[in-house]
């Protein structure tokens, strides 16, 4: 490994895929749906994953791939891209300008590097495993909240009914006891505001592997805590998990778990 190059060639690809959906958005997507009939795509979630599986394969062809528009290749050695080429597609296709490209790296099934990047605010979310987090290159940490009554947490209600009303069977007990709530619409990117301390914590449920895949190595070099919803290390992330600024970890698994 050479985390320096593989993240600087991930940046590389990040901004490139980026600028590739930002000239889309207010163009025709030719939106189709996946055989679920709930996820949306578009020409431009291909074109995004094409090009960063390009410049990724080019630099390091001996790496893994793992994307959400349907690429698993298996690599000769124990690292593995994990890409999600347009988080919040439901969001783009309407033209809310809330989504990101999420590249992540894992090594021997550890988070290493996490790189996600919002082509709309051009905010480059980056990190390094036991090294730090950082946002356009200033260093991140989580937010230092400790009373609930200053408590912001992001959510993600899916499309599919029966997972939202699970989810929010979840945080119910949290209204009236938090500040507020928010449903972003980009699960990469809620992990990135949990890192920046922009929130305080985020709750999901059926997530998948390129949907945190960047996302949870910022939070853990920025200092919080992710965990599955009953508090245990995460396995699968489509069961559900909880990031947080670790202060406040034990009271949000409570109240959720009421």
């Amino acid at each position: 490994m050479n985390a320096d190059r593989e993240l600087a060639v991930a940046i590389r690809a990040a901004r490139v895929a980026g600028a590739i959906v930002r000239g889309g958005i207010s163009i025709d997507k030719h939106t189709q749906f996946k055989a679920n009939d709930r996820d949306p795509v578009t020409v431009f979630d291909k074109y995004s994953e094409q090009a960063i599986v390009e410049i990724l394969h080019a630099e390091f062809p001996d790496y893994g791939v793992l994307s959400e528009e349907g690429l698993d290749s298996a690599g000769v050695t124990p690292c593995r891209w994990v890409i999600d080429p347009l988080d919040g597609t439901n969001n783009y296709v309407r033209r809310v300008p809330q989504f990101a490209v999420s590249i992540g790296l894992e090594c021997s099934g550890e988070a290493e590097i996490g790189c996600i990047y919002d082509p709309m605010r051009d905010e480059l979310f980056t990190a390094r495993r036991d090294v730090g987090a950082w946002c356009n290159g200033t260093p991140l940490r989580v937010s230092e909240t400790t009373m609930f009554k200053d408590v912001l947490v992001a959510v993600e209600l899916s499309s599919y009914p029966d997972r939202a009303r699970t989810l929010y069977g979840k945080i119910r007990p949290l209204i009236g006891r938090v500040r507020g709530m928010r449903a972003y619409g980009s699960a990469c990117l809620d992990l990135a505001y949990v890192a920046a301390g922009w929130v305080d914590a985020a709750i999901f449920l059926s997530l998948s592997p390129w949907d945190v895949a960047a996302g949870i190595p910022l939070i853990i070099a920025a200092g919080g805590t992710v965990t599955d919803l009953n508090g245990d290390p995460l396995v699968d992330p489509h069961d559900g998990l909880i990031a947080s600024n670790g202060a406040l970890h034990a009271e949000l698994l409570a109240l959720i778990n009421e």
